[in-house]
């Protein structure tokens, strides 16, 4: 690797119902980021929450072969351990930033970019309250519309209670 390239950590699949879409968009982040400008490394995140290194070879993102899991080293900067399920963890290469493609819980909850904080590892995108703040459309619609800003109409249903239809209707 180039002293000069960006080591960018590019992570998706994740925990939420939306792994596969998630792994759509991080093939296309893979093609886009210039071999000659950045040494992208791809994190498979599994339906678990492992963590495990992948390949993109000829435009395809590569399924794991192994079961050695990978972690940022909180306080770390970019550190990151190889822990095998057998054996003693291995330090890999450091990344510079961290590039979450995860959609849905556990990706754009705030939830990675708080590990990311911990871990002292710049991050593509938003911060934790960012994250939070967007993935709750009624905190996100009442905060923008507090700000003067237009909303589109909606009605927020909350677990265990049905609007009325009046209310739908309005």
């Amino acid at each position: 690797m180039a002293a000069n390239r960006l080591r960018i950590a590019v992570l998706f699949g994740g925990r939420s119902a939306e792994h596969d879409v998630s792994m759509l968009s991080a093939t296309n982040v893979m093609r886009a980021l210039a071999p000659a400008k950045y040494d992208a490394v791809p994190i498979f995140v599994s339906r678990e929450g492992k963590w495990l290194l992948s390949r993109f070879e000829d435009g395809t993102l590569s399924a794991p072969s192994g079961d050695t899991e990978i972690c940022l080293v909180p306080g770390g900067h970019g550190r990151m351990l190889a822990i095998p399920a057998e054996g003693a963890p291995y330090a890999l290469p450091d990344i510079d930033i961290l590039f979450p493609v995860l959609h849905g819980l556990h990706g754009e909850d705030g939830a990675v970019q708080g590990l990311a904080e911990v871990a002292q590892v710049p991050l593509a995108g938003c911060g934790i309250l960012g994250s939070a703040t967007a993935l709750d459309k009624d905190i996100a619609k009442r905060l923008l519309k507090a700000a003067g800003l237009p909303v589109a109409r909606s009605v927020t249903i909350e677990e265990g209670s049905a609007p009325s239809l009046a209310v739908l209707g309005d």
